[in-house]
């Protein structure tokens, strides 16, 4: 019982803020994708400033994972104790809440300061790309391999499968 107490606590105080409100930059280095590149023109002087902007943020956010991680195990081991003290939860839940606070915090600044570096139609298409490469996961049965689609300007593109690494031209 308590364990799965824990579980629903974490689940709930997991949501992604960002990625919720449909923010979310594409998975993976799409600023070395050539297709990604191409699609929105993408300067090399773009490319090394995202480039050193991830990496920047990345170290800060695994460190601020791992106080995460630290906080949750912490909140974990209070709830399956024997000797149940609902004060010293509460204070170890405001804990877990802040660290994850501060990680998506960090998310979002590093979500920013790419958006700096964009112009305003360069940012359309990779929300664009994002938002087609989500449906696209969202549309696959379990057990389906890679499906077949079409990218997101209605063309053929390469036939009627998506390129290896699923970002359309």
């Amino acid at each position: 019982m308590k364990r799965m107490m824990m579980t629903v606590l974490v689940l709930i105080a997991s949501t992604a803020v960002v990625g919720a409100a449909g923010l979310d930059l594409p998975r993976g280095k799409w600023w070395e994708n050539d297709r990604v590149i191409q699609r929105i023109g993408l300067t090399e002087e773009q490319q090394k400033t995202i480039s050193d902007l991830v990496y920047e943020h990345a170290m800060r956010m695994i460190d601020l994972n791992a106080g995460l991680k630290k906080a949750e195990f912490e909140l974990g081991d209070l709830v399956d104790r024997d000797e149940f003290d609902s004060d010293a939860i509460r204070k170890s839940f405001a804990a877990f809440q802040a660290a994850k606070d501060r990680l998506e915090y960090e998310r979002f600044e590093m979500l920013l300061a790419v958006r700096a570096e964009l112009t305003a139609e360069q940012w359309k298409q990779l929300l664009e790309i994002r938002r087609f490469l989500e449906r696209s996961r969202e549309n696959r049965r379990p057990g389906e391999g890679t499906p077949d689609r079409r990218p997101p300007d209605g063309s053929q593109g390469s036939g009627n499968r998506p390129p290896a690494d699923g970002v359309w031209n």
